[in-house]
C-alpha cells in the first residue's frame, strides 16, 4: 500500500519554470519601486515637518507605514496580479496544489527571505541546481514560479525529499512527475 499522506500537486513543463536571469530581473525592478514607494511615503511627512504640523521623529510611523507597503507589494499584490517585476518577466506565482498560494504562504516566502535562513545567494545558487528551478523557500512553501502562460502538465504524489550537502540536511515535499508527463 502506498503512503499518500503528504496528497498531491501539480507539475509544469520543465520550460516552464522561471531561471535565474528572470528571477534576477524580477529582483532587479521590484527593489527600485520598493525604493521608490519608501522615497514617496517618506514627502509627506517632510512637508509636514517643514510646515510645522509634525514637530516629533515621524520615523517610526514611516517605517511602519513603509512595511506595510512592502507587505502589500511582496504579498497581496504578487500572488493576485503580480508585481511591476513579474509583469515585465511575464512570471506567475502559483501554489502547487493549484491556483494563487494563500497569503500566510506568501507572507512566510517574504519573511523566510528577509529573516532567513533562506537569502538571495542561496536562493539563486539553489536555483541553479534544482530541475525544477524551485529556490528553497518555493520547495518548503510548495510554490512554483512559473511563465505567466504556463498551465500544469500533470499532477503527481507529493513524497519527501532528502539532500545532504556542507553539513546540512534538507527534507521537503517534492512531485514525482509521471513518466507519461510530456
Amino acid at each position: 500500500m502506498a503512503d499518500n499522506s503528504l496528497g498531491d500537486a501539480d507539475f509544469y513543463d520543465l520550460e516552464a519554470y522561471a531561471g535565474i536571469g528572470k528571477r534576477l530581473s524580477v529582483v532587479l525592478i521590484d527593489v527600485p519601486m520598493l525604493l521608490v514607494a519608501g522615497v514617496l511615503t517618506w514627502l509627506p511627512f517632510v512637508a509636514l515637518i517643514q510646515y510645522g504640523v509634525i514637530r516629533t521623529d515621524p520615523s517610526r510611523y514611516f517605517w511602519l507605514l513603509f512595511l506595510l507597503i512592502i507587505w502589500l507589494y511582496l504579498v497581496p499584490m504578487k500572488r493576485s496580479v503580480g508585481t511591476v517585476g513579474y509583469w515585465a518577466t511575464r512570471l506567475k506565482i502559483v501554489s502547487a496544489k493549484g491556483g494563487q498560494p494563500s497569503l500566510l504562504t506568501m507572507t512566510c516566502r517574504l519573511l523566510l527571505w528577509i529573516f532567513g535562513p533562506f537569502n538571495l545567494a542561496l536562493d539563486l545558487l539553489w536555483l541553479g541546481a534544482d530541475t525544477e528551478r524551485q529556490t528553497l523557500r518555493d520547495c518548503y512553501l510548495g510554490t512554483y514560479v512559473v511563465d505567466r502562460s504556463a498551465k500544469p502538465i500533470g499532477r503527481g504524489l507529493l513524497h519527501l525529499t532528502r539532500y545532504n550537502a556542507c553539513g546540512l540536511t534538507l527534507a521537503y515535499p517534492r512531485v514525482v512527475r509521471s513518466r507519461f508527463a510530456a
